[in-house]
């Protein structure tokens, strides 16, 4: 007899600052919209802190909608970022959630934020949701708004990497035919200015010398300056 196939597994990082709740309500929505199991993780807490951590009980009952959710805490690491890369390896989600705050210039150099950390480190998607933008969630009904995808991209073999994840990540949230507007060789930064964007995806690479990792990748400046969430999608490991 056939095993019937696991339900894909969303993940959701929480510094329990409280001000990432953006990041959760999308996570949530997008499970409650795909069927997957959410997992809200926080790193470097004794178990007993996961009754601290988001639920998503009071979402589902404000949407009608079922979500099965699960918190928990994970020790492992003296650096946190490694303490939930360690815990998501072992989830293997199909899509990590967090949130972040958008520091610029030097602050963004010396506090790099644990989501950039966990996107340049992952094999799966990271989708990026700054704490104070506008997000593509309605969070009093769980409705998902992804009428115009955005992918700016270095060239063609980038631009279909993106694309690929932007229809995924839209089937996931039960979005039929996004409008999704591609842009090669274009300013980055200018693209993630743009206010008509529900969401921008970004295929990316690791940092490629010492003056990317002092300064950020295209890809970090796009998360500081974004005002939407941003899709974080890693190249294949052929490309470039």
């Amino acid at each position: 007899m056939d095993r019937p196939a696991e339900r894909p597994v969303l993940a959701h990082t929480t510094d329990l600052s409280g001000d990432d709740s953006a990041a959760f309500v999308h996570a949530a929505a997008l499970a409650a919209a795909s069927g997957a199991r959410l997992v809200t993780v926080h790193g470097n807490a004794p178990p007993e802190t996961a009754a601290r951590l988001p639920a998503a009980a009071p979402l589902a009952v404000r949407w009608s909608r079922s979500i099965d959710h699960e918190r928990r805490c994970h020790e492992c690491c003296d650096d946190v970022t490694d303490t939930i890369l360690d815990a998501l390896h072992e989830l293997r989600p199909v899509l990590v959630v967090a949130g972040t705050h958008a520091r610029r210039g030097l602050g963004a150099i010396l506090h790099e934020s644990v989501s950039e950390g966990l996107a340049r480190n992952l094999d799966v998607p990271t989708l990026v949701v700054p704490n104070q933008s506008r997000g593509f969630v309605d969070e009093a009904t769980g409705r998902i708004d992804l009428e115009r995808i955005l992918v700016p991209a270095a060239d063609s073999e980038a631009a279909e990497v993106g694309v690929t994840a932007a229809r995924e990540l839209a089937a996931l949230a039960g979005v039929a035919a996004p409008r999704i507007d591609v842009r090669v060789d274009h300013d980055v930064e200018a693209a993630a200015k743009d206010d008509r964007a529900c969401l921008i995806v970004m295929p990316t690479a690791d940092h490629r010398g010492l003056l990317d990792a002092l300064l950020g990748s295209h890809t970090e400046h796009v998360i500081h300056a974004a005002r939407c969430p941003v899709l974080v999608v890693p190249m294949p490991a052929t490309g470039r």
